[in-house]
């Protein structure tokens, strides 16, 4: 379970899940002999004086274990110091992971994989009942600090754990500390105070945070975006790329991403109905841009988030042919239903 190679602690959990069945035993009543030979080994070194792979499966063994019903990890001193260590690493710079500043490059799928196990680790302990006890509050507000950290991190694979992790967190704690937030927010907030700032990483970052804390956000969000697009939609930009291939600009990709947005951010919203609608079109007349146009199916989920204000917002411009057609293709589309 906690060998260096994935492809054998995924075989290991394979041939535990057929003695599950075989038995009709619980996996921790198959472990429970084994226990000292599966953590003995594991609790003895720090995590830092291993090697990554071997870093990756004591942490991937302790997880599964972590995951298992009835319980077969106490929430002990040993335990406690190797999710220390674990946060440690999820919260550590590359370079820091490292014996050289040269080695960073060479080790990036290694380090992405460490942080991604650290951070799944840290989830189920914080899905661990008696992890929630007052003496563990600042170890579970580090945690939680680091998921918010690591949801801003150019790995899809660490930003979906992260993601994972706060829903956790949120399923057992409604509201977050105010602090933990303020921190957990600040980067995203930075970036939405200057256009230029905006990436399409960003704002996928946004969007997550949207989906999971929605009413900690205003709608206002939204026409601060909506003044972001206007400085992207270079109108001689837009009206040059008309001639050629646009899926791959990176000024396209942006306004794209800022419109993804728009769907999640809270029901106020709905009145941003007619800025973001004229936007498109705006837009889709400098593109030359119609049917085939990337802002429609971004603009269709937020058709489908407001139906009875998007029908009647439409129905009143239905004598304008680009309005028009924009409501066509909504309506004619499958992804459509509600509207």
């Amino acid at each position: 379970l906690a060998n260096p190679s994935t492809e054998v602690r995924e075989a290991a959990k394979a041939c535990l899940n057929i003695l599950v069945e075989v038995t009709g035993c619980s996996t921790t009543a198959l472990l429970l002999p084994s226990r000292d030979r599966l953590l003995v080994p594991i609790f003895g070194k720090p995590l830092r004086a291993l090697p990554h792979n071997m870093q990756i499966g004591n942490i991937d063994a302790i997880t599964y274990c972590l995951g298992l019903d009835p319980p077969f990890l106490e929430i002990n001193e040993e335990l406690l110091r190797l999710l220390s260590e674990a946060l440690a690493l999820a919260d550590a710079e590359d370079q820091a992971l490292v014996n050289h500043p040269t080695q960073v490059h060479s080790s990036t799928a290694s380090l992405t994989h460490l942080r991604h196990v650290c951070i799944r680790m840290l989830t189920a302990a914080m899905a661990r009942p008696e992890f929630a006890d007052e003496k563990n509050s600042p170890t579970r507000a580090r945690i939680i600090s680091v998921f918010f950290k690591s949801l801003y991190h150019k790995s899809v694979e660490v930003v979906d754990a992260a993601n994972d992790g706060l829903k956790q967190v949120l399923r057992q704690q409604q509201k977050l500390p105010r602090d933990l937030l303020q921190t957990g927010l600040r980067p995203i907030l930075i970036n939405l105070s200057d256009y230029k700032r905006l990436t399409v990483a960003s704002l996928d970052g946004l969007a997550r945070l949207l989906q999971l804390l929605t009413n900690y956000f205003k709608a206002e969000v939204g026409r601060k975006l909506l003044d972001h697009m206007q400085q992207w939609a270079n109108p001689q930009l837009l009206q040059a790329a008309a001639e050629r291939s646009i899926e791959d600009m990176h000024e396209i990709k942006i306004l794209v991403a800022i419109l993804q947005v728009f769907h999640l951010l809270p029901p106020l919203a709905s009145v941003l109905l007619d800025d973001l609608v004229s936007s498109v079109v705006n837009l889709e007349v400098h593109l030359c841009r119609r049917e085939s146009s990337p802002f429609r199916k971004p603009l269709f989920k937020f058709l489908n988030r407001y139906p009875s204000e998007s029908v009647v917002y439409f129905t009143e411009r239905i004598e304008s042919a680009h309005y028009a057609r924009i409501f066509c293709h909504a309506i004619s589309s499958p992804e459509c239903g509600p509207l």
